[in-house]
């Protein structure tokens, strides 16, 4: 063995050399559970599950309350053979638990958001821990900027400059512009003013969400800050017959100001008031 070989050999660590593995597959791959893992990098359960722990510890990975399943919080550079990771993940890590927290209080789930371009990702939930049965299977689904609730609350917390590129972005678009809507741009700048007064979004009443049927849900979402821009939303999500938004924000709003403003906090790293 040469210099330069023996070199080398003492500068490989090979559990590091292995946590990259399990990075570049959930890079690669998306949300996986241990036994895809275990698929994609060869490794064994044993092995990973050693893995999987120091770097939830070190806050690199997550694992979703809804389905179980990891996810990376770091994003892979440009030119690497790896896709991009979902921008802002880490937020998440943040978020979760105080959205947890919120639920044990007010009973009712929370989600978590994240603007993505000219669309708004769900990226987490607090449904499985609520005593309401609402639907589970929707994490990592992308849904509509302008009728969501968290798309609403995001975008009334930007410029009405910013707002119009979004439009323009998606203009003519029948699934994700305004067009879905029959909307204008400055009809729904309109509405914007509406949702700064009240300081919440709700789902625009002809929005249904994104699944096949009706999910006879409402929604009020208000956003969570990063670097002082609104780059996701936090919303509180129940069965339209069971009260109106009025009444629901009148009970429940306080509690998702306060948890939003929290992880606000947390992700700049300061202190929450009391």
């Amino acid at each position: 063995m040469n210099d330069e070989t023996e070199t080398k050999a003492k500068l490989h660590n090979r559990s590091l050399d292995r946590g990259i593995d399990v990075l570049e597959a959930l890079a690669r791959h998306g949300a996986c559970s241990l036994a895809d893992l275990n698929r994609h990098t060869g490794l064994a359960k044993s092995t990973l599950r050693r893995l999987i722990g120091t770097l939830l510890e070190r806050h690199i990975i997550r694992q979703s309350l809804t389905d179980k399943l990891y996810r990376s919080n770091v994003i892979f550079p440009p030119g690497s053979d790896a896709p991009q990771a979902l921008e802002l993940t880490m937020l998440v890590d943040r978020a979760m638990p105080h959205l947890v927290a919120l639920t044990r209080k007010v009973g009712w789930p929370s989600d978590i958001h994240i603007v993505e371009g000219s669309k708004m990702r769900i990226v987490d939930s607090t449904r499985p821990l609520s005593p309401y049965r609402l639907n589970h299977g929707f994490v990592n689904r992308v849904i509509n900027i302008f009728g969501s609730a968290s798309g609403s609350a995001c975008l009334a917390a930007m410029p009405d400059a910013i707002v119009a590129e979004h439009a323009k972005q998606t203009a003519g678009d029948p699934v994700w512009g305004l067009r879905r809507f029959d909307m204008s741009l400055d009809t729904y700048l309109e509405r914007l003013e509406t949702v700064r007064t009240q300081g919440f979004g709700l789902r625009l009443s002809n929005y249904l969400g994104e699944t096949v049927l009706d999910d006879g849900l409402a929604a009020m979402a208000v956003p969570i800050f990063v670097n002082d821009w609104p780059s996701g939303a936090v919303t509180l999500v129940w069965p339209r017959t069971f009260k109106s938004p009025e009444e629901f924000s009148e009970s429940f709003l306080p509690d998702l100001k306060k948890a939003a403003q929290t992880i606000s906090n947390a992700i700049a790293g300061k202190q929450s008031a009391a």
